[in-house]
């Protein structure tokens, strides 16, 4: 940000940046392709759980509510009733996972620690549980926007990151020791999905999995409706001057904003179309979740990061001799997070 001159930085620009205009338009191209496929998994999550709980509504109307809700309420409102909106769907997350976690531990808590003791270590059972988890905790494509909410500090930065990841962090750990404790206690090996098998042992724990799913898939939601337009027009523009560079569409979206014709259009047509495609492809929200999983973290949130971050030391070092290693382990750790993730993309 500060080398650019820029208030906010993108995790495309940053491709481009340091990897060059070509690579950098290929890379929001795919970038892209992930935010629309997770906004397409939220819009058809979102509708099922609606679908669920009023049967007589029509799919598409269930699929069009909450993105109906979204986009006025991102168009046309300030940002701070947004994050408002987006605190109170965090708070009933919380609420809900808490909630399961006290309903988990009051049935399985005496199997819990008895659990480990049986578990596989093998690293053929334990490798194909990392992507997940990455998808799951992996938030550092914000970081820009975090950075720019925090100022110009990078220890503010980093602190916000790990008291922010610390949360879902917790959240994540305990969810999975109630599904441990619980599985063990009820002997319910054949069970392939938590939330049916804490069902199985306490039907009254409906109400927070459904809060809890429909709290997790509308942040989400928001989210991406939020950054995903202006993504959009930043891919639109790198790929209009990678084939006219006298050519752009700059001046069409001059900010992040939604506020403003141009940003309202954009922001409604990249929340209908998934609406469109949930309501006609009742698989969507699962094949969605296939293509961000192999995307996301195989090249995304994998092995792109350490690469660009080597690549943007490199440059700095030689522009200016010499400056502050904000990064523990340095080219090392990069090194190590770059093997990573390439041993996951093969294993895969």
């Amino acid at each position: 940000m500060e080398d650019g001159g820029v208030d906010e930085v993108s995790f495309t620009g940053l491709a481009s940046s340091t990897l060059g205009a070509t690579v950098g338009a290929v890379v929001a191209v795919i970038y892209a392709a992930l935010s629309f496929a997770l906004l397409v998994a939220c819009v058809a999550g979102i509708g099922s759980l609606v679908s669920q709980l009023f049967p007589a509504v029509n799919p598409a109307l269930a699929n069009a509510l909450f993105p109906c809700f979204a986009g006025t309420l991102i168009a046309f409102f300030p940002f701070k009733a947004v994050d408002g909106a987006n605190r109170a769907l965090c708070g009933l997350m919380l609420v809900s996972i808490a909630a399961l976690v006290v309903t988990g531990v009051s049935v399985g808590r005496s199997s819990m620690l008895k659990s480990l003791g049986y578990a596989s270590w093998r690293p053929a059972t334990i490798l194909p549980a990392i992507p997940v988890t990455v998808l799951t905790l992996g938030f550092h494509v914000i970081t820009p926007f975090i950075c720019k909410i925090v100022g110009d500090s990078v220890y503010d930065a980093r602190r916000a990151i790990l008291i922010g990841g610390a949360v879902p962090l917790a959240m994540v750990l305990s969810w999975n020791a109630v599904i441990l404790g619980l599985a063990s206690s009820s002997g319910s090996a054949g069970f392939d999905d938590p939330i049916k098998l804490l069902l199985s042992v306490n039907p009254a724990a409906l109400p927070a999995v459904r809060g809890f799913a429909f709290a997790a898939l509308a942040t989400s939601l928001i989210g991406y409706a939020v950054s995903f337009p202006k993504q959009l027009a930043d891919t639109v523009e790198l790929i209009v001057q990678r084939i006219s560079p006298k050519h752009g569409i700059g001046q069409l979206f001059e900010s992040t904003s939604a506020h403003g014709r141009n940003g309202a259009i954009l922001t409604w047509i990249v929340l209908i179309i998934p609406v469109v495609i949930a309501s006609f492809f009742s698989a969507a929200f699962s094949k969605a979740l296939d293509f961000a999983g192999v995307y996301a973290n195989c090249f995304l949130f994998g092995i792109l990061p350490p690469v660009m971050a080597w690549i943007h030391r490199l440059q700095k070092r030689r522009s200016s001799g010499s400056c502050e290693d904000i990064l523990p382990g340095g080219n090392v750790a990069l090194l190590i997070l770059f093997g990573i993730a390439v041993i996951l993309a093969f294993w895969h």
